[in-house]
């Protein structure tokens, strides 16, 4: 992350390195609890990474653990979102320079995720907000999987509306899932405990995690040898088939001559 909560208080100390000339941004720092929110950042960015590079478009950058610069007067300022994304940018001219430049490439990204952890979940709810809508980040959005403990809810949205963000309402299911949909991706995000799911209307079904690609993968390669072997089985059935019929047919000529062989006699 861009910050580090003190061993000794809980208020905000900035993080900050002088960067190298040029500007190229160094590794982020891993956060101690790190591990917990990993997972989560992983599965969402593999799943929006591959959902808009099969997509029709080409100018997406999805990124997580990346820096954003965002004040042209000091190159040291930026913020490190868990997972951002941004439209009609060149996405290999940002990971070239290993950060998001916002005035070089135009414009600030258009949807920001943070996963709550106990060292970063004060900033995401009391200092990001206000930060991203002074970056002019398009939605905020946030996810507690571990049902609400840091953030007080699981799943909430903010959009940029006039320079302010105003509540994407959020709807609850029975079944313990909530969802909210996003413009700027135009897909509903769905959570629940330790899930953050992304929910394509124009199909009406879930992008597919890690996990369910792999499934299907395998379930498509055993479909595959399933037909092959069956295939097979129809083929070798076809020429047992024929065998018996040349059989058949040979013994029938070989009556017709002995028959034939009698009557001369």
């Amino acid at each position: 992350m861009t910050s580090k909560i003190s061993r000794h208080t809980d208020s905000y100390i900035p993080y900050r390195t002088v960067l190298p000339e040029g500007y190229l941004c160094p590794d982020p720092e891993p956060i101690l609890d790190g591990m917990q929110q990993s997972p989560i950042v992983t599965e969402c960015d593999h799943l929006l990474r591959h959902y808009f590079e099969t997509g029709d478009r080409a100018d997406v950058l999805v990124a997580s653990d990346g820096f954003i610069f965002y004040d042209e007067s000091s190159l040291n300022i930026r913020v490190n979102p868990d997972l951002y994304i941004t439209f009609g940018v060149d996405a290999g001219s940002v990971f070239s320079r290993n950060g998001y430049v916002i005035w070089e490439a135009g414009k600030p990204p258009d949807f920001a995720l943070e996963v709550a952890s106990e060292s970063t979940h004060r900033q995401d709810t009391e200092r990001k907000p206000g930060l991203y809508a002074r970056i002019g980040i398009g939605e905020y959005w946030r996810f507690d999987g571990n049902g609400g403990e840091f953030y007080g809810y699981v799943l909430a949205g903010d959009r940029l509306v006039d320079g302010a963000y105003q509540p994407i309402p959020i709807t609850s299911g029975l079944d313990g899932m909530v969802w909210g949909y996003s413009e700027a991706l135009g897909l509903y995000l769905c959570g629940e405990y330790r899930c953050l799911r992304f929910f394509d209307p124009k199909t009406d079904s879930y992008l597919h995690s890690i996990g369910e690609e792999q499934a299907a993968h395998r379930q498509t390669q055993d479909s595959l040898l399933q037909e092959q072997a069956a295939r097979r089985e129809a083929q070798d059935s076809l020429l047992q088939e024929q065998a018996a019929r040349r059989e058949a047919e040979t013994e029938i000529e070989r009556l017709r001559a002995e028959n034939d062989r009698l009557r001369g006699e």
